[in-house]
């Protein structure tokens, strides 16, 4: 994936107006080489994070810096009252999926918040991904990063669901795959925590990127972190990244979608599938829907309300899979 426009470190940026208040022009080339070039993109750090980012000793330095971003913003830690909070919620987007189902039972998907779509092999995770992506670009015109940790897009990539898409939803194919939707592929849990904190959070906060596909969000760490030993390890890793994304969405407001895989957990005489994670997804995600297919050989399918706000436990709704994506 590429950047449209390349800026140097020698170029003036956002960053530069730090040099006036004291700090070292090494400071914000530091900055700017990892990625960081702009102050919003500062704020989104700990002091701890910063420290470890710029290699600096001086554990003053990254406070000092967070400070001055939150200044020069206007970004001071503030209380709302509730009513505040109410009306800020009324005015954040809602996506229609072009699932019926989906969007009378819960107006759609709404940004700011993480919605998580967990099933087997075939149930239409990915084509309910692809959907959200187009839809967001025709909807609302932003851009969409796809983060594909095990390669599933790639089948879709030319192919004519995605071309039926962009006519389902009135978007241009060639804008699309050309401009308004990115994909990145980490091969390991490093790349994909380091895209996440640099790479992504520069595209959503200066490139008009404001959905966020994670497809799937539990694949890298089950691969990578093996065994019963490794999983704090894992888990810790894995609330790492959400936590980033947590950020992204209280900071940019963005659309979070992530896809899950299952696993078979045993409970008295029957076996019920349950999303990958555990309770580090289940407290971290704010909608959680379960897609099941009980037979591969029709395209028809049901989501299960796991944990989403306004419905009751176990609420269903029914899909079918088309050549334009999931009714």
């Amino acid at each position: 994936m590429t950047r449209k426009k390349t800026e140097s470190i020698n170029e003036p940026s956002e960053l530069s107006r730090l040099t006036e208040l004291g700090f070292s022009r090494q400071t914000i080339e530091r900055l700017m080489s990892v990625g960081v070039r702009s102050l919003r993109h500062i704020l989104l750090f700990n002091a701890e994070e910063l420290q470890e980012l710029l290699g600096s000793p001086d554990t003053e330095l990254p406070r000092r810096l967070i400070n001055t971003a939150r200044e020069l913003l206007a970004e001071a830690p503030t209380a709302t009252t509730a009513r505040e909070r109410i009306e800020a919620l009324s005015k954040a987007p809602i996506l229609k999926t072009g699932v019926d189902g989906l969007d009378s039972a819960v107006g759609g998907l709404r940004f700011g918040v993480s919605h998580e779509f967990a099933g087997e092999f075939g149930a239409g995770k990915t084509i309910m991904a692809l959907q959200a992506a187009v839809a967001s670009i025709g909807q609302f015109g932003f851009r969409v990063v796809y983060i594909d940790t095990e390669k599933t897009v790639d089948q879709y990539l030319g192919s004519n669901l995605i071309k039926n898409m962009c006519s389902r939803f009135g978007v241009d194919y060639e804008k699309v795959i050309n401009d308004y939707l990115l994909i990145y592929n980490p091969a390991t849990v490093d790349d994909l925590e380091d895209f996440i904190k640099l790479r992504l959070a520069d595209l959503v906060l200066s490139n008009n990127a404001r959905v966020i596909i994670v497809d799937s969000i539990t694949a890298l760490y089950r691969a990578q972190f093996r065994g019963r030993e490794r999983l704090a390890e894992r888990q810790q890793r894995l609330h790492y990244v959400l936590d980033w994304l947590r950020r992204l969405s209280i900071r940019a407001g963005v659309l979070v979608v992530y896809t899950n895989q299952v696993m078979t957990s045993p409970t008295g005489f029957i076996e019920v599938k349950l999303p990958v994670g555990g309770n580090v997804l289940a407290h971290t995600v704010n909608a959680r829907w379960l897609m099941t297919r009980a037979s591969k050989a029709k395209n028809e399918g049901v989501m299960k309300a796991l944990d989403v706000p306004g419905l009751p436990p176990g609420f269903e709704i029914r899909y079918s899979i088309m050549d334009d994506g999931l009714h």
